[in-house]
């Protein structure tokens, strides 16, 4: 009897000790430090953003093989998280001013898969006005 009881604790410890190294490799991934943008980084996140979610891209785009060589190695801007969705995406957009374009890289789900969309225009938006009308 006393076997048991001390395989029992044994059992109990291990599950325990399992149970808090699972809580922190579990727990949700740190959000990406804020990235400061510039003007046109801010515009095609407002165009953008309507389109993506945890659900994926809701919209039509071009599916490119890979970001261009000088993206591939950079995380870009968050577009949208995983929310509430256990097997959700995050979108990252990085933008080529110079070749004005935009891409879209869309990551997770339970496979952990990972699309790149693109190449987008790069969207325009009229600069608000920096003074009010006269009257």
């Amino acid at each position: 009897m006393k076997a048991s009881v001390k395989n029992s604790a044994f059992i109990a410890c291990a599950v325990l000790a399992w149970a808090c190294t699972a809580s922190t490799s579990f727990a949700a991934s740190p959000q990406p430090p804020p990235v400061e943008s510039d003007g046109t980084t801010a515009c095609a996140i407002q165009r953008l953003l309507p389109f993506v979610g945890p659900y994926g891209i809701r919209q039509a785009w071009p599916v490119a093989d890979a970001l261009p060589a000088k993206h591939e190695h950079a995380l870009g801007v968050l577009l949208s998280d995983t929310g509430h969705v256990a097997d959700g995406y995050q979108q990252f957009l990085h933008v080529d001013a110079d070749a004005r374009e935009v891409y879209v890289v869309q990551q997770g789900g339970f496979a952990g898969m990972r699309k790149v969309y693109g190449p987008l225009p790069l969207p325009r938006c009229d600069a608000a006005p920096t003074q009010a009308p006269p009257c």
